[in-house]
């Protein structure tokens, strides 16, 4: 007999959500491009489900979720081999499960709707190249795709580090190493402070997490590797103010002169609903391509020039959040009044 949950897993795959969401007293919820779509079923019931949630754990992962409340990992659907990263928690009400479907096949930077410029930065033999955006915005998947573009045209060693692992990349030209931060290796550090002894070309950090590993990854970068990795901020000025203050204050000037000479770029993004939900959103973005009179701005801490210059660097591939807003705005499909409210930030 199908477990009940797998039958909800079927479901979300054939209408194309990318999340489920299972919870006591609601029936089940799917994300359907950025919109939420609830189930005509019924509610489920508290005393149901843990059952509904035992065939995607293990034992140790049952024995974590008792004791500490929740347990995070990855679940790979056998009729699919879809890869689902699921978090199931203790709420009110009792057991809840929210699920991410991982897809099977890395979009392209181009089918992302992604600046090509991107291709360009992954080809870059060194420095550190931030992907920054809210949660649920795609930053996984561009980062995929980045990587991929890199291994369908070059020969790199390409290490990743995530917790937990989402994306299996299959090599073409590049080689890949990857590590399962909290399951093979302790924590990033340690991920980080390995794969410095692993020769690899370019190194893909989950999340800049911690000065140590910002500090980490910034040796990387000036030791002649590409580091990408991703923060849960938005735009140019607030990464960078994100980065600096996750030092003391005493060494703020230090990290902030390191950034400056190891900064390749800045990649924000955020995803606008289409009107219809059955059609995908669309990325809003900005891009910071960093240089020399960038670094100088970073070093000194003028940060709200940044914008100025990235206007003057449009021909250098640079966009601002407001040219990406304002080309939206010409989209009828696309929710106009999200597009306005960001807008307004920018009179």
């Amino acid at each position: 007999m199908k477990p009940e949950i797998f039958e909800y897993f079927e479901e979300a795959l054939e209408i194309g959500a990318s999340d489920l969401i299972l919870k006591p007293g609601a029936p089940p919820a799917y994300r359907l491009n950025k919109h939420l779509i609830i189930s005509e079923k019924e509610a489920l019931a508290p005393q149901q489900m843990f059952d509904i949630f035992l065939p995607v754990l293990d034992a140790q992962q049952q024995e974590e979720l008792q004791s500490n409340f929740n347990v995070s990992s990855i679940f790979v659907f056998p009729d699919t081999q879809t890869r689902i990263r699921f978090y199931i928690y203790q709420q009110r009400d009792g057991i809840a499960g929210s699920f991410r479907f991982i897809p099977n096949i890395i979009p392209t930077i181009s089918n992302l709707g992604l600046p090509e410029a991107l291709i360009n930065v992954a080809t870059m033999p060194r420095g550190l190249f931030l992907v920054a955006g809210p949660v649920c915005c795609g930053k996984t998947l561009t980062v995929a795709s980045m990587a991929q573009a890199l291994n369908e045209r070059f020969a790199r060693h390409i290490i990743t580090m995530e917790n937990p692992v989402e994306i299996v990349y299959e090599p073409k030209l590049s080689v890949f190493t990857q590590v399962e931060v909290g399951k093979v290796i302790p924590t990033y550090f340690d991920a980080l402070t390995n794969a410095l002894r692993e020769d690899p070309d370019v190194i893909i950090i989950g999340q800049l997490a911690e000065a140590g590993i910002v500090e980490q990854a910034l040796m990387a970068a000036e030791t002649g590797h590409l580091v990408i990795s991703t923060l849960p901020t938005f735009g140019h000025a607030q990464t960078l103010e994100h980065i600096i203050s996750m030092f003391p204050p005493g060494k703020q000037d230090e990290a902030r002169n390191q950034l400056s000479l190891s900064l390749i770029g800045i990649f924000s993004q955020m995803l606008i609903p289409n009107i219809d939900y059955k059609q995908k959103p669309t990325v809003a973005c900005e891009l910071m391509l960093i240089n020399s009179g960038m670094r100088n701005l970073i070093r000194e801490h003028k940060n709200n020039q940044l914008e100025t210059a990235m206007i003057m660097a449009r021909r250098e591939g640079c966009i601002t959040f407001k040219d990406s807003l304002e080309k939206l705005k010409r989209n009828e499909s696309l929710n106009q009044n999200i597009i306005s409210d960001l807008l307004q930030e920018y009179e």
